[in-house]
């Protein structure tokens, strides 16, 4: 089993704030205080503990830092060299690491509440305690503000993301990151063993995926594992990089590529047969059916999951019974639009059904139909973001690219995903869309999609935090789904209410099945992991109301079962940000302003809700006031 072991870095390095002693910081103070009345003696703890927080969390995944696109400087260590421990002794390590930090955080001196630290350090604490009543059935994975109940799955684990990380995020700018990527991979194997150990190691304690998870991650394992050598994508990407880098020793640049042919070929390629075999006997035992209530307590690691992704309290069986009941107001909704379009014969679904075949709206599976629909995508993208400057006051300055998903990642890829610009500047935001079969997405759709992914949806939250936030290190690792995926949502109505609809009547029905869809989703994810529905049985629901097709809903019932509770976080975050707005309207009147409150909700950054709802109710009663 590999350590991964970091030259120069050692435990006391990393760790010092869990032996702070911050009785200091609790006595009496009548030092001089910060803009936010913190004294300034508990603001430099605070900011120390965070500062020492994200050095541990970074120290533990390099692979974290290159995506979020930091500096040496900032991290502490030439992060670019090594990929993610992920064996079992750094598992139950972390927990370990982790149940300190949250004692440290819950101990640190309190900053003045209302303040942005101690929105901070609320946050911080918030993300701490969730991963811990993640870890504590001692399976899968649980990260801040994530967890998966299997180690790996068709979407994710070593054998998925660290040709991503080597293909999408790997700087090969200079002569020691092209030396720091051959140095990756040569740690690539162990990564895949390690992961290969773990998934033993759960299904012998009665935790394993469904077979056909199992099955799928099996083909995926022989697609990214199959020679030969020459052409393998991490040969070929690394080919193309090394013509970067000038600063390369005569000769440099063919050592290292047959470097890493050796280890494509010697190494990477076995491991991957090693994985692929490894999955295939698994899933001769493993359950034909969906559902975490299969796993040792698995009831309560779903209630913890869906309360980790939407907020404390919730009820699995009432999520379920608002589904049902938002699909009914919806499918009302978009029958009288289909009826207005002049679509009426049939169910909602049928008409649906009819509209995604007319083919005017499919784009044909060539080249030029492929160019022509990410042509469509950004002609939209455009149109929102003319109309932004009313919807929030200072409009962020990072661009975002919209791309087609590369084919060696088209199987493993979810429909369509946002990645956030790193940190560095050195390119844009970056939105993909799956174009495996371009039938996928008729015309009508790709509106509602690119205002969720772009403009005013991911790509603006995650500018603006970004640009305007001032969101220490610490806060800028951890993603709240519920935030984010709401606001995702909320920004489909918010385009609505721009008027970006206004012309477009079949742009219009698609927001509206992307709505039913997000409620549905409520149903089937409940429906799985709580009803006990079979895995066709989630399927035919969601074609049955959505009237999206089979193959694309299997997909969806597929990703539902790997990630319990992550679905609901789309609905309920939304759900809450609209009440929240409608709360402030009551409260304001004439004076509440949409451009302003947006600026609250998104210059806090990634936050639970409970935060985000105190932080709305500060600001519209510092206005009711200032007004008395």
């Amino acid at each position: 089993m590999s350590i991964l072991r970091l030259p120069g870095l050692s435990r006391r390095e990393f760790l010092p704030a869990m032996g702070f002693a911050f009785a200091a910081g609790l006595t009496a103070c009548s030092a001089p205080v910060d803009d936010a009345g913190t004294p300034r003696r508990i603001a430099r703890q605070v900011d120390q503990l965070m500062t020492t927080l994200s050095q541990t969390e970074l120290a533990r995944n390099p692979e974290l830092a290159t995506r979020l696109g930091l500096t040496e400087a900032a991290v502490g260590y030439p992060f670019n060299r090594y990929l993610t421990d992920r064996s079992q002794a750094t598992y139950e390590r972390t927990r370990v690491t982790r149940l300190e930090m949250l004692e440290a955080l819950e101990q640190a001196p309190k900053p003045a509440p209302g303040s942005p630290q101690a929105r901070h350090l609320d946050t911080l604490i918030a993300a701490y305690r969730t991963a811990e009543t993640l870890f504590v059935p001692g399976h899968g994975q649980a990260g801040l503000g994530i967890a998966y109940p299997y180690v790996a799955d068709q979407m994710r684990g070593a054998y998925i993301d660290v040709p991503d990380l080597m293909t999408r995020a790997h700087p090969v700018r200079t002569a020691e990151d092209a030396r720091a990527y051959v140095a990756r991979l040569s740690q690539f194997a162990d990564a895949i063993d390690d992961e290969r150990r773990r998934l033993d190691a759960d299904a012998a304690a009665g935790v394993i995926a469904p077979d056909f998870i199992l099955r799928q991650m099996a083909a995926l394992a022989a697609q990214h594992g199959a020679g030969p050598p020459d052409t393998h994508i991490l040969i070929t990407t690394l080919d193309s990089l090394l013509t970067g880098p000038d600063d390369l020793e005569p000769g440099e640049g063919e050592k290292l590529a047959a470097q890493a042919r050796g280890l494509v070929e010697t190494e990477i390629l076995p491991a991957y047969a090693r994985f692929g075999a490894r999955l295939t006997d698994l899933a001769k035992g493993a359950p034909s059916q969906p559902g975490v209530w299969q796993l040792p307590n698995g009831d309560a690691y779903y209630d913890a999951s869906l309360a980790a992704y939407t907020h404390a309290g919730v009820n699995a069986e009432a999520l379920h019974s608002l589904g049902q009941r938002e699909v009914l107001a919806l499918a009302d909704q978009l029958d009288a639009a289909l009826t207005e379009a002049g679509f009426v014969e049939g169910t909602v679904t049928e008409r649906l059904v009819a509209l995604s075949a007319l083919p005017d709206q499919v784009y044909p599976p060539t080249e030029e139909g492929r160019a022509a629909l990410l042509a469509r995508l950004e002609d939209l993208q455009a149109r929102a973001d003319a109309a932004l400057a009313r919807e929030i006051p200072r409009v962020p300055r990072t661009q975002v690219a919209i791309r087609a998903v590369p084919d060696f990642l088209q199987a493993s890829s979810p429909a369509a995903f946002y990645s956030a610009a790193p940190a560095n500047g050195t390119a844009p935001g970056l939105f993909q869309i799956n174009l495996t079969d371009t039938a996928d997405w008729p015309d009508f759709t790709l509106a509602t999609l690119v205002f969720h992914e772009t403009i005013p949806g991911h790509h603006l939250e995650s500018a603006v935090t970004a640009e305007q936030a001032n969101l220490p290190l610490a806060r800028q690792m951890i993603w709240n789904v519920a935030y984010g995926e709401g606001w995702g949502v909320y920004a489909e109505t918010l385009a609505d209410d721009m008027g970006l609809y206004a012309d477009d009547p079949l742009g219009r029905i698609g927001y509206l099945q992307s709505l039913l869809f997000r409620a549905a989703r409520l149903v089937a994810d409940t429906g799985i992991h709580r009803m006990r529905w079979s895995r066709q049985q989630a399927i035919d629901y969601l074609t049955g109301v959505t009237g999206q097709p089979e193959v694309a809903m299997a997909a969806e019932v597929d990703r539902y079962t790997v990630w319990p509770g992550q679905a609901a976080a789309y609905w309920v975050g939304r759900q809450r940000i609209l009440d929240l707005r409608e709360r402030a309207i009551r409260v304001l009147g004439p004076k509440f302003d949409r451009a302003a409150f947006h600026e609250i909700i998104l210059t806090g950054g990634p936050r639970p809700l409970d935060i985000l709802e105190a932080d709305v109710e500060q600001w519209y009663g510092a206005q009711v006031d200032r007004t008395d």
